[in-house]
């Protein structure tokens, strides 16, 4: 259920929102009144509320009227920073198929009520993946995804984002045929590159400036799509194709378009949820270093199977090779003697509440998606009555936490607060019996992209590990903050940049048929600075894009270096980063990155103009690894992390 003032998506009888507390109301859209839940007509002017065809009309002109507060919130603290810049999104374009001809046949006042219908649809799921609505256009609309705010995930948000969409209007398609008896279906079209973003207004109108050809590539290919299909270009193919399945449309000739462009039909979501997964579908390079840390999980999991329960934090940048760390550790534990349980957070996760830990619940309940609540009743109960009798309790909690009908009345009827504390212990106790029977593992990956109620619950769980045989492994970035640090059970692994001779290494895996020019092998441990993601992507993109040329039996590099462009991967990583820094913060890297990858603070304090918070800034910008200083004396200066880094910050200008 979705809270009014904020927009959190609640669990579906939530009486009090859990993000920021405000009493959740239902309101009748025609008289204003508030009504109760699970109510069918309003009691104060008869209204049909289980009509989801109709609906009031928005004022579809006005953006802030129609975007989520936490939304709103977010663009409008971040909008001095971003207004001028350069941004990589992704373009999501959609109308009615056949609309002039419904609009001539049909009144113009049930043409609007279908309509709005089918806006809320669409808007409710670009928002959920914090899509922003550029425009309305009669019978569709345009939206970016990854401007303003940027996103390292850009591309497969608005893919989810139109599978939903797509998903949604067949059952609404159904009830417009049904009353109107019109055949109601949409098209979509996908198109990722670059665009300018201009001013960005009170009333989040945003202006925007395409770069090449950008926005009408989208557009065509929403008038190429098959009706309530989702038609993408090889950009977004390029970008997504590990995520979801396609169906494949050849090369199509399209309205303005001198060269046929290859497309492709969106099918619905692979297996693979993450970027380590998406690595492992194309097949690993060669591990490479981090035997100290190997050796310290190994340690921590023979602490925690003797009986005193363990916290680790793994802790690292964004492709410095956390998961990838992960997977060849499982590898080394003892087969059969541990159970593994994992919980993943998602960017575009944060207000699904208990995500991760609803992930490790159904792996350890061996519930699927397509599982009848029947069936999902029935797993609780025969594994909760077999684990142990104490744990019989757990299940009306466990119910509701996976929203199903909740057979305990006395449960259902109580209080959100009590709901809440029954969940974690629920959990707690279900785990912590499940470690006496054999070690647990558990992880939560991605933790700083944690939903608040999932941190409250992993600050619950700690307090009680010390005496149990559980090791719980935290993966996350380093700008996550938390209250663990202090726990004797708690330790740190900080993951870094490979060393040089581990970075050659890998490049040496990675192009694994030829020796390496000492020019090629320079060129690529400069630019990725030994971050493992970097060195892979960039050496990749090398590669197809013909930068890299294999005479007799090694790799040189052909073509200009200065034509070599940052891998759109690592620009949406890095520039995600920026932008959920402070105004000050990215302005100062920006102004850095003209100066070049390495600047002295003279030279940009003159450029600032800034006197008394420079070096504060940069001091704040050196503990988020920004940037490092590279000398002291004679005078102080700086230097960029990585030159991907320096390139990114100065690209967006």
């Amino acid at each position: 259920m979705k809270c009014n003032k904020c927009g959190f998506d609640n669990i579906d009888d939530a009486i009090f929102c859990s993000n920021c507390g405000t009493k959740i109301e239902i309101i009748c859209p025609q008289c204003k009144e508030s009504i109760a839940p699970g109510s069918n007509f309003c009691n104060k002017c008869g209204y049909n509320l289980t009509d989801s065809v109709k609906s009031t009309s928005k004022d579809y002109e006005i953006p802030k009227s129609y975007t989520p507060a936490a939304l709103v919130k977010k663009i409008l603290t971040s909008r001095k920073h971003i207004e001028g810049e350069r941004k990589l999104v992704t373009v999501f374009f959609a109308d009615v198929a056949g609309f002039t001809s419904m609009s001539e046949e049909n009144d113009p006042e049930d043409i609007r009520n279908i309509l709005d219908g089918c806006f809320q649809i669409l808007m409710d799921h670009i928002h959920k993946y914090e899509g922003t609505i550029t425009q309305f256009l009669g019978d569709g609309l345009m939206a970016l995804f990854g401007a303003p705010l940027a996103h390292e995930d850009h591309a497969r948000r608005a893919c989810l984002a139109g599978l939903a969409i797509q998903k949604d209007l067949v059952g609404y398609g159904e009830k417009v045929k049904k009353e109107y008896g019109i055949d109601f279906k949409m098209r979509i079209g996908l198109n990722s590159g670059l665009v300018i973003v201009g001013s960005v207004g009170d009333d989040l109108r945003m202006d925007y400036t395409a770069i090449g050809d950008t926005v009408n590539l989208a557009s065509r290919m929403e008038t190429a799509a098959r009706h309530g299909t989702v038609l993408i270009t090889k950009n977004v193919h390029n970008l997504v194709r590990a995520y979801f399945e396609f169906r494949p449309r050849g090369m199509l000739e399209l309205k303005g378009k001198k060269i046929a462009q290859e497309a492709f039909e969106l099918l619905h979501p692979s297996e693979v949820d993450t970027r380590i997964e998406a690595s492992a579908s194309k097949g690993f390079t060669r591990f490479v270093g981090r035997k100290k840390p190997m050796s310290t999980l190994i340690e921590v999991f023979e602490i925690a199977g003797s009986g005193y329960g363990q916290i680790v934090g793994l802790v690292g940048d964004a492709g410095v090779g956390k998961s990838r760390l992960l997977i060849e550790y499982k590898s080394k534990l003892p087969f059969g003697e541990f159970t593994y349980l994992e919980g993943q957070c998602f960017q575009y996760g944060g207000n699904t509440i208990y995500l991760p830990i609803l992930s490790i619940i159904k792996s350890h309940f061996d519930i699927k998606d397509d599982d009848s609540e029947l069936t999902i009743k029935t797993k609780l109960e025969d594994k909760i009555n077999a684990l142990d009798e104490s744990t019989k309790d757990a299940i009306p909690p466990l119910q509701h936490l996976l929203s199903l009908t909740v057979d305990d009345k006395d449960f259902a009827e109580s209080e959100p607060k009590l709901k809440r504390e029954r969940i974690f212990e629920s959990v707690r106790n279900i785990l912590v019996k499940e470690s006496e029977r054999q070690q647990l593992v558990l992880v939560v990956d991605d933790v700083h992209w944690i939903d608040q109620s999932s941190e409250d619950f992993l600050d619950f769980l700690i307090e009680s590990l010390p005496n149990t045989h559980i090791l719980l492994l935290l993966i996350y970035r380093p700008e996550y903050k938390h209250q663990w640090g202090g726990k004797s059970y708690y330790t740190q692994i900080r993951l870094d940049q490979l060393g040089e001779e581990s970075s050659i290494e890998l490049i040496q895996a990675i192009l694994e048929e030829g020796e390496i020019a000492p020019e090629l092998k320079s060129l690529i441990m400069n630019k990725a600075a030994g971050n493992p993601l970097y060195v892979e992507e960039f050496t990749q993109s090398l590669i197809e894009n013909g930068n890299i040329k294999k005479v007799d039996n090694g790799y040189v590099i052909k073509g200009e270096l200065s034509k070599i462009q940052v891998p759109e991967t690592i620009q949406g990583i890095i520039a995600s980063r920026m932008d959920r820094l402070g105004e000050n913060l990215k302005r100062i890297m920006q102004v850095a990155s003209v100066i070049g990858r390495g600047f002295a603070f003279k030279i940009l304090q003159t450029i600032t103009g800034q006197k008394e918070d420079l070096k504060s800034f940069l001091f704040n910008l050196q503990g988020l690894e920004f940037i490092y200083e590279k000398q002291l004396f004679p005078e102080l200066e700086y230097i960029f992390k990585h030159v991907l880094i320096q390139e990114v910050a100065y690209n967006s200008l």
